[in-house]
């Protein structure tokens, strides 16, 4: 990929976290590259395949946090493992604030992606996360230490929290929304730990 652009591709991020696609001119990202709107044809056909491009880089960074924050998670005990995807939202979101705004755009329909894949591609990232869950969660069923459910159905719980929280990051100031999912937490732990604690009482 040419220094060009990247230097694009960054500033189109920028431009459609802070406006929604139709609001966002080409002039305006070339604009902020230092090269004028004609030049950005030459690396891409249209402002649809720059903001498919956009989302789908924007993704891949969200899958390569989640990734490697999984890895990092494989040893530890299941409820542990839980909670490192469960703040990772949080964590990666405060790391790159533009993709918080991008994401939020986008999650509420004020930018679309048109491009052919960009649909597949967050639904690719989602079956990693929903794998990951379900992995963590048979682990501690098979432990003894969860309550036993259907794990899809555990798993769609989880990640609709997930959903939830990501969309309250755009509108609560951080300690509210801190103490938001620590409660959200605490409560499913609870949930999962409820026959561990009856048997033990």
């Amino acid at each position: 990929m040419t220094e060009t652009r990247s230097q694009i591709l960054r500033a189109a991020l920028l431009r459609f976290s802070q406006s929604d696609y139709t609001a966002t001119s080409l002039k305006d990202i070339a604009s902020d590259v230092g090269i004028k709107a004609p030049s950005i044809y030459a690396h891409f056909t249209s402002k649809e395949q720059l903001y498919g491009e956009v989302y789908v880089k924007s993704i891949e960074d969200h899958r390569d946090y989640f990734t490697a924050r999984i890895a990092h998670a494989t040893e530890r005990a299941p409820i542990e493992r839980l909670h490192l995807l469960f703040t990772g939202v949080r964590d990666f979101y405060r790391l790159r604030p533009e993709l918080l705004e991008f994401h939020l755009s986008t999650a509420l329909g004020h930018n679309r992606a048109q491009e052919p894949g960009t649909a597949d591609t967050f639904q690719g990232w989602d079956e990693d996360l929903s794998a990951a869950v379900q992995e963590a969660y048979l682990a501690g069923v098979s432990r003894g230490q969860f309550t036993s459910l259907p794990p899809e159905a555990f798993t769609s719980h989880f990640i609709c929290l997930l959903d939830g929280l990501f969309l309250q990051m755009g509108h609560y100031p951080p300690a509210l929304y801190d103490a938001h999912l620590t409660q959200t937490w605490d409560v499913l732990v609870q949930f999962l730990t409820a026959h561990t604690s009856q048997e033990s009482s």
